[in-house]
């Protein structure tokens, strides 16, 4: 079995607010996450540790966010869903599974019918929608929740506004104003609905607009001025604040990781710290997406 901090074969899958990630045959040090972390085992049991604890198998577990922690794959297949640590995902599962502790199995009598099956075939789904789908309606077992609703018909124009301005170079007011609305209860509505100010909404689209044309081999100087960035300096500040990573070093992580924008929403900054014992403040690398 490969040993180290890379599966195999692996692949991660982002959206707005929280991401997939699947591998196989991997041991990793001890490392923390910035998000909250589910993971699924495709065909039988992982092993988790940590501080307090020896290693322990798990079919499902939950890992809080920034818990220092190790995982052995066994040799088998995982599915891992990060989620944003601020998001209502998040703070429900944590709420509901985990009390005091930093792991914790997942033993939910719904589990049962997110079958072997059901992970084989949603790890063979190369598209978003069928892998957002399937994410989804996971969290929502989890949580005996009922399907998100339907964004208002006015939030949905303002976000296919900013989505059709090539270099979204507007005010908040010219949305508001294309969607009949006052700024302020703008402002208001879209907090309420997507989770973030409409500003920030606004430069994450600049981001991930920018991001397919980086993947994509077009030079950093012309990407800037294409997507709405004053200037090339301005786009590495804003990679660096919300995506933990310069734009130039965007193809050396594609090497390493299959990586897949599946939306033109926000990506959250996905951040793991490996550690040289159990000491978290021996940091002996950090990944950032």
């Amino acid at each position: 079995m490969h040993k180290g901090n890379e599966g195999d074969t692996s692949a991660l899958y982002v959206w707005n607010g929280f991401s997939l990630f699947w591998g196989t045959s991997f041991r990793t040090d001890p490392h923390l996450h910035n998000t909250l972390q589910l993971v699924f085992d495709i065909d039988r049991c992982f092993k988790l540790k940590d501080a307090t604890s020896d290693w322990t198998a798990y079919p499902a577990a939950i890992i809080r966010d920034g818990h220092l922690h190790q995982l052995d794959s066994c040799g088998s297949i995982q599915l891992f869903i990060y989620l944003d640590r601020d998001s209502h995902y998040a703070k429900e599962l944590g709420n509901r599974y985990l009390s005091r502790s930093g792991i914790a199995g997942l033993h939910h009598p719904k589990l049962s019918c997110l079958s072997t099956k059901f992970f084989k075939e949603l790890l063979v789904k190369s598209d978003c929608e069928t892998l957002l789908k399937g994410c989804q309606f996971i969290l929502q077992t989890l949580l005996d929740s009922p399907p998100p609703k339907a964004l208002d018909d006015r939030i949905k124009r303002a976000i296919a506004y900013i989505g059709n301005a090539p270099d979204k170079q507007f005010k908040v007011k010219a949305i508001a104003d294309h969607i009949c609305l006052s700024e302020s209860r703008l402002r208001h509505l879209f907090k309420e609905q997507i989770g973030q100010p409409i500003q920030n909404f606004v430069l994450w689209m600049k981001v991930v607009d920018s991001l397919n044309l980086v993947l994509k081999g077009r030079p950093i100087g012309q990407t800037a001025l294409d997507t709405g960035f004053w200037d090339s300096s301005h786009m590495n500040r804003s990679y660096k604040e919300l995506l933990g990573v310069a734009p130039g070093k965007i193809k050396a992580f594609e090497k390493e990781l299959k990586i897949v924008a599946c939306g033109r929403g926000n990506l959250h900054l996905l951040r793991t710290e490996i550690t040289t014992s159990w000491d978290p403040n021996q940091i002996k690398k950090t990944i950032e997406i």
